[in-house]
């Protein structure tokens, strides 16, 4: 397999330099903090780090699964967009009419070329990705995979603030489809509206 198929920038590299990916991510981790300190940025309360949440993760897509709103697929699990929207449940909050075809592409990196026949609904995306050759895994009931790029989010929050968050903070950017996704993912998770307030910076 070409280097060039994996989807994630810091395991590409990683696998160039020949280091562990969670060796390579910490150096860059406190290459950031050193910064921050330099601007008199003070020392978060909470890190976290998506590897050290991975048994936590597997139990929150199984929990979606069980309450009907994602589906297994050839090694992979995808949030099913459609099933959520027809429940009371209401997909694209912060984005309701908008967010590009590219957009929700480019938010499942390289995962889903080639992979479109294995979802219900285009929109779908993954909460678990059946790893490629080369890539880091861990061991699940749907096989060798890794976490979805959105489900991290969820699952670290829930772990740390609980069942629901007052006020939710993120850029614009990321707007759709990562918080979408993350708002639906929590909402999936509870089987009920969670976030009250959501904050978007610009700039």
């Amino acid at each position: 397999m070409n280097i060039t198929d994996i989807d994630d920038k810091i395991i590409i590299r990683s696998n160039e330099q020949n280091v562990n990916f969670a060796d390579f991510a910490k150096m860059w981790e406190n290459d950031y903090f050193k910064d921050m300190s330099v601007l008199n940025v003070g020392y978060p309360n909470y890190i976290t780090r998506v590897s050290e949440y991975v048994p936590e993760i597997k139990e929150s897509i199984k929990t979606i699964i069980n309450n009907g709103y994602a589906y297994e697929a050839n090694g992979s699990v995808y949030f099913d967009i459609e099933r959520f929207s027809k429940n009371n449940h209401f997909y694209k909050k912060l984005t309701p009419g908008c967010g590009t075809k590219e957009e929700a592409e480019e938010g499942e990196g390289k995962l889903s070329a080639g992979n479109e026949k294995d979802k219900r609904n285009p929109g779908d995306f993954a909460l678990w990705k059946k790893s490629k050759e080369n890539e880091p895994f861990w061991e699940s009931e749907w096989g060798k995979g890794r976490p979805g790029w959105h489900i991290e989010c969820s699952v670290m929050c829930k772990e740390i603030f609980g069942d629901k968050l007052d006020i939710h903070c993120g850029g614009v950017d990321l707007k759709f489809p990562h918080h979408d996704n993350e708002i639906a993912q929590t909402e999936a998770i509870y089987d009920s509206q969670q976030v009250d307030t959501f904050i978007k910076f610009s700039g």
